[in-house]
């Protein structure tokens, strides 16, 4: 038995079952032996690419749609670009590259949970392991940016049973052997029922499962009430996304995932810290809190803010000079294969971006 599995199996047997929320903290982010505090994450030679690792192209798409942000609230003079979930700063790095018209007044702060990665944050910007209080940004605009971050989030899950919901647990195996099960706990009524609104009215069948994303609902009213204190500015989520009546429609083995070494896992209760853990995001439990202004694919979000003619931009370098334009030349070529992988709609391209939107300009806020 591994040392995380030993640790959450001594936790069970001091204080019982363990919610999956709990399970996914440790599993995820115990100091030095969750998944992602050990180093593991998104990269071509680690477990998972995101959008940026495919290329430079989303951040240069990325840093023009900080541009029209930044115009259209007036180009304030301070511009202030939080990162949440930043791994190894790869995006913050392909954004500076891009040279946005507001890198002057752009300051970026990256937020990842895990310490270790600070050491790959490129030159120029703020690590930090959680995010920024209101005190610790002095921008006149504030944009807040989350590439599947919320999908990583602990979050509880709950089944539909004859008698109505209960809350799945995580227990030791116990005189059966080894190893991590799960078992169900009822729902007190007022848990219940947020479930059935869930549901929407839908007939759910027992043995049906779904996720509660307190933790995302909670990262994002964070979030808001940071862009609301600067008076303008939007928070932006991509993620995979759909309702929580379309996840209790489906099997839970269909949106609760585990990868590792760029491979689709098994179950999320073997080997805890040796492999990421995720889930589609509810759009809907997010709403409670505010819904968002916009909700559209990513392919949609990348045409609205030029990655047409980024892409035609790097096939004339290539066109141009060939191999004879070295590297820049050869850069301006993968723009076609990194736009396939971004648009593609069975992939990266029917990913959702959400964005709330706080539209108050600098005057705005000085009048509060």
């Amino acid at each position: 038995m591994d040392r995380l599995q030993a640790a959450i199996e001594d936790l069970i047997a001091r204080s019982g079952p363990i919610g999956f929320d709990e399970y996914l903290a440790q599993a995820l982010y115990a100091p030095g032996l969750g998944f992602y505090a050990s180093g593991a994450g998104a990269g071509r030679r680690r477990d998972f690419l995101t959008s940026p690792e495919v290329g430079p192209l989303f951040g240069a798409v990325l840093a023009r749609a900080l541009d029209t942000w930044w115009e259209d609230a007036g180009r304030p003079a301070t511009v202030d670009l939080v990162e949440a979930g930043a791994g190894e700063g790869t995006l913050a790095r392909m954004l500076l590259t891009a040279e946005p018209r507001c890198g002057k007044a752009l300051t970026i702060t990256l937020v990842e949970a895990a310490a270790v990665q600070h050491a790959s944050h490129p030159a120029g910007v703020t690590s930090r392991v959680s995010m920024p209080s209101a005190a610790d940004l002095h921008g006149d605009f504030l944009v807040i940016f989350a590439n599947e971050l919320l999908d990583n989030l602990p979050f509880a899950v709950v089944e539909r049973t004859e008698v109505g919901w209960a809350e799945v647990r995580v227990d030791r195996r116990g005189s059966d052997g080894e190893g991590l099960i799960t078992v169900l706990a009822p729902l007190e009524p007022g848990r219940s029922a947020w479930c059935d609104a869930r549901a929407a009215g839908a007939d759910v069948a027992v043995g049906s499962r779904l996720p509660v994303q307190a933790e995302a609902t909670a990262w994002l009213r964070e979030a808001l009430d940071l862009v609301s204190a600067r008076g303008t500015g939007r928070v932006v989520v991509v993620d995979y996304a759909a309702s929580s009546a379309a996840l209790l429609a489906r099997p839970a083995s269909d949106w609760l995932r585990t990868f590792r070494g760029h491979r689709r896992g098994g179950d999320p209760l073997e080997h805890p810290g040796s492999r990421d853990i995720t889930v589609d995001v509810c759009v809907d439990q997010l709403a409670l809190v505010e819904a968002p202004a916009h909700d559209q694919t990513q392919a949609a979000f990348l045409r609205a803010h030029g990655i047409a003619d980024l892409v035609a931009e790097g096939r004339e370098r290539w066109n141009r000079s060939g191999l004879a334009g070295g590297l820049d030349a050869i850069a301006g070529r993968s723009r076609v294969h990194e736009s396939e992988a971004l648009l593609d709609p069975s992939g990266l391209g029917g990913f959702r971006v959400l964005e709330w939107v706080r539209p108050g300009g600098p005057a705005d806020r000085r009048q509060r």
